[in-house]
């Protein structure tokens, strides 16, 4: 009976500093699939930013540059929307498109299409809230690099990151690889990570996509972005999961211990 009260608590135990563990590993990013959008009047379509053609609007981020919201299904914006008329090369599947591999996003759902040209692109940004000073976290996100339609040449791509303090201080920072695309070509959806160290309870995440040549324009495509608690459990998970080790050797001592009934 001891035994099995035992292993009853020591269950207890480890179920608790695994859910505290799922706890802590919550999303601090609003909105980091890009799902929840709008407009703000005028013509309907996804364009986000000053460059961007159309009042698109993104909940918890804010956007400067030419940046697209593609959402797929939707006949309002539906590859940049009507108005816009913006495509990736590959991404239609009629006639005049090219066989370049392109694919939505492997979230599914909606995804950025930011121009990496320096002269017209410019940073999506959210103020994140949540940290814990002292705390690491790890940011991660999916990309991909395509080339809008219409237009010829090699590009190249990537994406620049950012976390910034109050003061302006940047606090954690990573860049993709700069990828070769070919005449028309699309590289595939890929995830990133990096980890940082929070210095306050809030900080400026920025995403700028970075590329090349102006004028043929490269685009850097954005999904699924995210920022969890580091992968170290929390030091309360650890005092659970060591008491429950603790009590499971305490019970194997007892059955050891234990005489047996003649």
């Amino acid at each position: 009976m001891n035994c099995i009260r035992t292993g009853a608590i020591t269950a207890a135990l480890l179920a608790a500093g695994l859910a505290s563990s799922g706890a802590a590993a919550a999303n601090l990013v609003v909105n980091g699939g890009f799902e929840q959008w709008g407009y703000q009047g005028g013509t309907e379509s996804a364009g986000l930013g000053a460059n961007a053609p159309g009042n698109g609007l993104l909940t918890g981020w804010t956007a400067s540059g030419l940046n697209i919201l593609f959402v797929p299904g939707d006949p309002r914006a539906n590859n940049g929307g009507a108005a816009v008329n913006f495509r990736i090369w590959g991404n239609e599947g009629g006639a005049g498109d090219v066989a370049n591999g392109f694919s939505l996003s492997p979230s599914g759902g909606n995804y950025i299409a930011a121009d990496a040209d320096p002269n017209l692109g410019g940073p999506i940004r959210q103020t994140v809230t949540g940290f814990r000073p002292g705390k690491s976290y790890r940011v991660s996100f999916e990309w991909a690099a395509g080339q809008q339609r219409g237009f010829n040449g090699p590009t190249q791509e990537q994406w620049f990151v950012s976390l910034k303090d109050n003061a302006n201080a940047t606090i954690g920072s990573y860049a993709t690889a700069r990828l070769n695309n070919p005449n028309h070509g699309f590289q595939p959806w890929r995830t990133e990570t990096f980890a940082f160290t929070a210095t306050q309870t809030s900080h400026l995440l920025t995403f700028l996509a970075d590329g090349a040549p102006a004028g043929v324009p490269p685009f850097s495509l954005l999904d699924n972005v995210s920022i969890v608690v580091g992968g170290v459990p929390e030091p309360s998970t650890w005092v659970q999961l060591i008491a429950g080790f603790g009590l499971m050797g305490a019970a194997a001592r007892l059955r050891r211990q234990a005489p047996r009934n003649a």
